[in-house]
């Protein structure tokens, strides 16, 4: 159970920390305040320091916005200007806008989806007379996540098909969910099932962009592998986390029990993290901090035995811990959660 439990943990993906000024963003257009939510205002600056984020911390604050807005399709309804957006989104649609034609403004929107959002994978697939772009989940982003990434996208094309000489775009979406009404922020059509994709017609792939900057398209293509590669760099910060999150069913949370099968001293270990922004104790923390926030929402779990799980020495040192995260005691926050689930299912 407990090595189930870990390994689902080391499949959640890390989500750049940029969507929590988005999330922010679309309240303060409506005049709410994400941060008028305890638990969101502990989050963000925290967020704020560093460059990816946990995706059940992702899912935390669009459940928080979502409760404070009442709009179950707040994602979707999202406007934010170029300048709210994190700078790889705000890359993303410099290089898809400057591309030579519509074909090549989606493929580069593929290529460079890892950037928009770690949560999805994005493919194009052609059939007859239609296109769709289809995102595939990764873990389990929250559904207001997915409504967003179905946003961004869709805006990007909606902005290259006007370019393109189209004067009334018509975007149809899939939505996974509830079958919840849905008011589009375009023309289109919505239909309910399984996933989530956006449709355009093949014919739209042939547009050329008249106004389109090879220059600037070299340039940014250039800049965005760059970043891409960074990531990979950081290989070291994620093989730790994943060796703390396997650790941890097995109660093996030393530094050096965690350096050795890596074949590296602590020391070098210390090294390495320190060159991307982080340590063993940050690592260890947040590893901690992940597993608690999801193992609360399994009410057959005990605090004390999530406690003594996550490798404290007894449940008041979880509970000081888990205040410190969250600004609720383990107990309160898990009566809240009774009134707000997680996320959307």
């Amino acid at each position: 159970m407990n090595n189930d439990k870990n390994t689902m943990l080391a499949e959640q993906p890390r989500e750049w920390s940029g969507w929590g000024r988005v999330i922010a963003q679309a309240l303060d257009n409506r005049g709410l305040e994400l941060r008028s939510s305890p638990l969101a205002g502990r989050l963000l600056p925290r967020l704020g320091e560093a460059e990816v984020m946990d995706q059940t911390a992702c899912n935390l604050l669009w459940e928080e916005a979502e409760r404070i807005s009442g709009d179950p399709w707040l994602g979707l309804h999202a406007e934010c200007t170029e300048a709210d957006l994190p700078l790889p989104l705000q890359m993303i649609g410099l290089t898809v806008t400057a591309s030579l034609n519509m074909s090549a403004a989606v493929n580069n929107l593929v290529r460079f989806f890892a950037l928009v959002s770690a949560q999805a994978s994005m493919e194009l697939r052609v059939t007859g007379d239609d296109a769709c772009l289809l995102l595939h989940p990764r873990g389990r982003p929250h559904a207001q996540h997915m409504a967003a990434l179905v946003n961004v996208v869709g805006r990007l094309l909606l902005r290259c098909a006007r370019r393109g000489g189209v004067d009334s775009p018509d975007v149809p979406i899939g939505v996974a969910g509830s079958g919840m009404p849905v008011a589009l922020p375009w023309p289109g059509e919505v239909t309910h099932g399984d996933g989530w994709w956006l449709g355009i017609p093949r014919h739209w792939l042939d547009l050329s962009i008249p106004e389109s900057t090879p220059g600037l398209l070299h340039g940014m293509t250039g800049v965005l592998h760059g970043v891409l590669a960074r990531g990979a760099a950081a290989d070291i910060v994620e093989k730790t986390r994943h060796a703390i999150q396997q650790g941890m069913s097995r109660g093996v949370l030393g530094e050096e029990q965690i350096a050795e099968p890596m074949g590296i001293s602590t020391r070098h270990l210390r090294r390495l993290l320190g060159q991307h922004g982080t340590s063993y104790e940050r690592l260890l923390d947040e590893v901690r901090r992940d597993a608690a926030l999801r193992l609360m929402t399994d009410p057959a779990s005990s605090l004390t035995r999530i406690a003594y799980e996550l490798g404290f020495q007894d449940p008041s040192s979880f509970t000081r811990a888990f205040r410190r995260w969250t600004g609720f005691s383990p107990s309160d926050f898990r009566r809240r959660q009774t009134t707000a689930p997680l996320a959307m299912r």
